[in-house]
């Protein structure tokens, strides 16, 4: 098993989604950030599991990609192996338009 790090740009993805979801049901936000850390452990242990996003930046060619499970498999975990673990580097939403700007999204 490797470990996981999350940069601050997923740290800051996780509080935002937790406070949006809080402002309608307080327990769901907690639950979120439980499905989110569920989901960063399952990746540290098997990091190959999720597929590669597939993106046109070749610097962006390693990055792969896993959905929470329900109720919160709208929102997508975004990361890569990096340097013997797991680096998360997005949790977001999944109509926000990640693909249209991604080197400034995920770079």
């Amino acid at each position: 098993m490797t470990g996981y790090r999350t940069r601050p740009k997923a740290d800051e993805d996780l509080i935002d989604g937790a406070r949006w979801i809080r402002a309608d049901n307080p327990q769901a936000a907690r639950r979120f950030l439980d499905a989110a850390f569920d989901a960063f452990d399952r990746l540290a242990e098997f990091p190959e599991s999720g597929p590669p996003a597939r993106f046109k930046n070749r610097k962006l060619a390693a990055i792969r990609f896993c959905v929470l499970p329900p109720p919160f498999n709208r929102w997508l975990v975004f990361y890569r192996l990096q340097g013997g673990e797991v680096e998360i580097i997005r949790v977001v939403y999944g109509t926000q338009n990640w693909r249209g700007n991604s080197d400034a999204f995920f770079i």
